[in-house]
């Protein structure tokens, strides 16, 4: 497993109030050879038409050098685009445009961009606005560990949309989705009604420190130190980061997990979880 490449990959958290803070949830489908069943956010691999060379000039609000360093990659911008693309693939749902025909287009067009018949730059390209990345926030960072028949090396991003969006999962990738308060999925995985791994649990634990989706959006624009992740194991126990209780406790190890979202004034619920 050890030669097993890693892909770059995007991953966006969806917030709204609803009236309290939720978060746009999937599960996976049990055929994938991935996290199969797992609980987690729309997202995916980048591809070569997230780096088409006319994204720069095709976006507002983010510029690709601004992109690269907030990264410490080549061509962030790519994950930018990576994450709105696989959005309106997998639940059918536009972010990064509050322009009605934009919207319609990349939704009306969202297999034609999964099968690769189209690519979101063209959609953007024939349109009379670019694609708004001012409210598409880098948050946190996480590396598949191995041995693993797949590894990603992922950025995950947060950005509010509309509360009454209603998702309409692909059926391919995704096979539900459903908004859910954060606190609520921590509490079925720990019941064990759902599972996920490490990466996700950390979202959904920092993001039930928050009460609204300003509040996110808000502490994901300000950021912070990038703080890496400890944990005891991979998809039973939560997440820790530095200062949290139980950082060093004996068995917990280091992953190749980073967050910079800081946290809110609420508690983190799993706090003196097992």
């Amino acid at each position: 497993m050890d030669g097993v490449p890693i892909r770059s990959a995007a991953t966006i958290l969806l917030v709204a109030d609803r009236p309290d803070l939720q978060v746009l949830t999937l599960r996976r489908t049990d055929s994938s050879t991935f996290v199969a069943g797992h609980t987690l956010f729309p997202g995916g691999a980048v591809d070569v038409g997230d780096h088409d060379p006319r994204w720069p000039s095709l976006v507002t609000g983010l510029t690709a050098a601004t992109a690269a360093e907030r990264l410490g990659v080549a061509d962030g911008l790519g994950y930018w685009t990576a994450a709105v693309r696989e959005t309106v693939e997998e639940v059918g749902v536009a972010v990064g445009t509050t322009d009605p025909g934009l919207a319609a287009r990349m939704v009306a067009h969202r297999h034609d961009l999964e099968a690769g018949r189209v690519g979101l730059a063209d959609l953007v390209h024939d349109g009379a606005t670019r694609l708004d990345l001012s409210g598409i926030h880098a948050v946190s960072r996480w590396v598949t560990p191995m041995p693993s028949i797949k590894r990603y090396d992922t950025y995950f991003f947060v950005a509010t949309v509309d509360p009454d969006v209603q998702p309409v999962v692909d059926g391919r990738e995704a096979v539900h989705a459903e908004w859910c308060r954060p606190i609520d999925v921590l509490e079925r995985w720990r019941d064990g009604q759902l599972t996920m791994i490490s990466p996700t649990i950390a979202m959904f634990q920092r993001l039930a420190s928050h009460g609204t989706a300003a509040g996110v959006l808000a502490a994901a624009a300000a950021g912070g130190p990038a703080r890496r992740a400890r944990i005891l194991d991979d998809s039973t126990t939560p997440v820790r980061f530095e200062g949290d209780p139980g950082f060093n406790e004996t068995g917990t190890r280091e992953s190749f997990g980073w967050m910079w979202l800081p946290a809110g004034d609420r508690p983190d619920p799993t706090t003196g979880w097992a």
